[in-house]
């Protein structure tokens, strides 16, 4: 595979960018479909957790450019692969089967709370299952952690507070989460294993320990 430019790199990394970009019209426009709300969905709302959950919006893009500039070539080919598969298919599957969230009333005139309510009012209630926020920071956190593999708590931290934040905001219900994690799981795999086969090379775990042609350069 011939040698990444600071170029292609970032055309590639707009792919997936670009598909995540379409969750903005089909959470506003779809109708019909279900709700995914099961008899466990008795969690509370704490408008608090708004903050960790509109933070998740930075720390992407931030993750995007870092690994852009710096992950190892092969690292890269196969995250940017990993995230346009689960994209896709979650956007997919927000087509194909519509699923949405009714949201409760929430009162109180602190930061948060309006915080949240603006939050209500700005994002459609359409893509609920599986969740963009949970799959997102699960490719995020299975990739960092085995990029950095001494900061992996962190990674998995920030996957924990997001799951959590998407329930006691309201914005999810529980099946939402678990199938995004799922999604974001099977991503992950599927594009160590799409990777392979297109390099006609056996299934590598760790594409870190072998010798990589696939280094960075800027034009």
């Amino acid at each position: 595979m011939e040698n990444l430019t600071l170029k292609k790199r970032i055309a590639l990394v707009s792919i997936p960018i670009f598909l995540q970009i379409l969750y903005l019209p089909t959470s506003r426009y779809l109708t019909g479909g279900i709700e995914p709300k099961i008899a466990l969905d008795i969690i509370p709302i704490w408008p608090i957790w708004v903050v960790p959950y509109m933070l998740v919006w930075p720390i992407w893009i931030a993750a995007y450019a870092w690994a852009a500039f710096k992950m190892q070539g092969r690292l890269f080919r196969v995250a940017v692969v990993s995230a346009t598969f689960t994209i896709g298919v979650g956007m997919t599957i927000f087509m194909l089967y519509p699923t949405y969230v009714t949201r409760p009333v929430i009162t109180g005139d602190d930061f948060f709370t309006q915080f949240l309510r603006y939050v209500y009012a700005n994002d459609g209630r359409y893509d609920a299952a599986p969740s963009g926020h949970v799959y997102m920071t699960t490719l995020l956190a299975l990739f960092y952690s085995l990029w950095y593999p001494r900061y992996k708590w962190i990674w998995m931290g920030i996957l924990g507070i997001v799951c959590l934040s998407t329930l006691f905001t309201g914005q999810h219900y529980i099946l939402d989460v678990v199938t995004g994690l799922a999604l974001g799981i099977v991503g992950y795999y599927a594009g160590f294993w799409l990777v392979d086969k297109w390099d006609k090379k056996p299934v590598k775990s760790n594409p870190i320990d072998e010798p990589d042609s696939t280094t960075s350069t800027t034009e």
